[in-house]
C-alpha cells in the first residue's frame, strides 16, 4: 500500500481507539440517565399515588358525612317514635327508620371500602418512596463513578486526541474529508478490508458488507495510492499489508 492508504489505516486505528474510549465514558453516564429515569418514573408514580389517596380520602369524608346525618336522623325517628300516639304512625316511622338503618349500614360498608383502598394507596405510596430513596443513593454513586472514570481517562482521551490530529494531517484534504464523512455513516468504521473468497478465483469482497468488489480495483490497490471506496457501503477499501495475490 502506498502512503495515504497507510495513513488512513493509521487513522482509522486512532480513531478506533479514541471512540473505544469515549464509549466507556458514555455508557457511565448512560447509566446515571437510566437511573435518573426511574427516580423520575417513580416521582411520577408518588405523585399519582398520593393524589389518588386525596381522592379516595374525600370520597370517604363524604360518606362519613353522609353516614352522620343519616344516624342523626335515625336518632330524631327514635325520638319520634317514643312521642307517636297512633298504631299507624309507629308503623310508618318504624319503617323508614329501619331503611334509613339499612342505609347507614351500606354507608358504612362503603366507608370502610374507600378507607381499605386508601391503605392500599398509602402502603404503594410508601414502598415508592423507599425505591426512590435507594434509586437517589444510586443516581449519587454512579455520577461518582462516571466523574472519576471520565477523569482517569482524561489524559488518554487527550492524548488521542493530539494523536488523531497528527495523522489527519497526514491525509489529504479531499481524502480526509472522506474517511470522516464515511465515519459518520458507519459508527467510526470508515475502512474495509477486501478479502479473496477463493483461494484458486480472482474474486473479492468488501469485507464491511461483504459485497464484490470489481478486479480493477483490487489491481489498483495493489499497483496504486490512490484511494477506492465500496460502491455498496462508500467504505474506503485496503488490502492487506502483505497484498493480496490476484
Amino acid at each position: 500500500m502506498g502512503a495515504t492508504l497507510d495513513a488512513l489505516l493509521r487513522l482509522q486505528t486512532i480513531e478506533n481507539q479514541l471512540r473505544n474510549l469515549n464509549e466507556k465514558i458514555l455508557s457511565k453516564r448512560r447509566s446515571v440517565e437510566v437511573c435518573r429515569k426511574r427516580v423520575s418514573k417513580l416521582e411520577q408514580q408518588i405523585a399519582e399515588t398520593h393524589q389518588s389517596i386525596k381522592q379516595a380520602q374525600a370520597g370517604a369524608d363524604r360518606f362519613e358525612l353522609d353516614r352522620k346525618a343519616k344516624e342523626e336522623h335515625i336518632q330524631k325517628l327514635k325520638e319520634a317514635l317514643n312521642r307517636t300516639k297512633s298504631n299507624k304512625e309507629y308503623a310508618a316511622l318504624l319503617t323508614q327508620l329501619n331503611m334509613d338503618k339499612a342505609d347507614s349500614l351500606k354507608i358504612e360498608d362503603q366507608v370502610l371500602a374507600v378507607m381499605g383502598r386508601v391503605d392500599e394507596e398509602r402502603k404503594k405510596e410508601r414502598e415508592f418512596k423507599a425505591r426512590l430513596e435507594k434509586e437517589h443513593a444510586q443516581v449519587a454513586e454512579l455520577t461518582r463513578v462516571a466523574a472519576a472514570n471520565e477523569a482517569g481517562l482524561a489524559a488518554e482521551v487527550k492524548d488521542l486526541e493530539n494523536q488523531r490530529a497528527e495523522a489527519a494531517a497526514l491525509v489529504p484534504l479531499g481524502v480526509l474529508q472522506i474517511f470522516e464523512k464515511t465515519c459518520e455513516k458507519h459508527d467510526g468504521e470508515a475502512m474495509a478490508l477486501l478479502h479473496k473468497t477463493h483461494p484458486k478465483r480472482a474474486e473479492f469482497v468488501c469485507n464491511g458488507c461483504n459485497m464484490a468488489i470489481p478486479l480493477e480495483i483490487v489491481n489498483a490497490l495493489q499497483s496504486g495510492d490512490k484511494v477506492y471506496q465500496c460502491q455498496t457501503c462508500s467504505r474506503i477499501l485496503f488490502l492487506e499489508s502483505s497484498g493480496i495475490a490476484v
